[in-house]
């Protein structure tokens, strides 16, 4: 593994829990009437996934693939083969770069993928000048 790390946003986790709150208050609400769990027990369950997986972001590389995964890898999840990647470029703030597939938390800054074939990714991270210097030093050009 040449470059691993995990994007999380401590507001961002704070802000999720309202809806997740609702959700279990909901559920706890259609059980004691007696009506309605049958649906909301499953809506339920796919909200509580959901916001879990995209709770936190990590980002791995080594000398085959970029993988950038949600928590659970479940619904957040990209593989980018190095031999698809024609270059990259880096921005210095979360909301600057802009691809075709977004992953995005608040961080320190981003980079963008773009491949020989296929849409570009976007990713934030809180150490983009490192994620550069790797892939610039796997020979993948950087774009200014």
């Amino acid at each position: 593994m040449l470059y691993e790390e995990t994007v999380t946003s401590r507001v961002f986790q704070l802000l999720m829990t309202i809806p997740l709150a609702a959700m279990l208050w909901g559920t706890y609400q259609t059980y004691r009437t007696g009506e309605g769990l049958e649906v909301m027990l499953p809506a339920t369950a796919v909200v509580l996934v959901l916001l879990l997986d995209i709770m936190a972001m990590r980002i791995e590389i080594d000398d085959r693939e970029i993988r950038i995964r949600g928590t659970l890898g479940l619904i957040m999840r990209k593989t980018i083969p190095l031999e698809n990647i024609a270059s990259f470029k880096v921005g210095d703030s979360w909301m600057k770069c802009y691809g075709m597939v977004h992953f995005t938390l608040p961080a320190r800054g981003c980079v963008v993928i773009i491949p020989r074939k296929g849409w570009s990714v976007s990713f934030s991270t809180n150490r983009p000048e490192e994620i550069a210097k790797i892939l610039s030093m796997l020979g993948i050009p950087r774009e200014p």
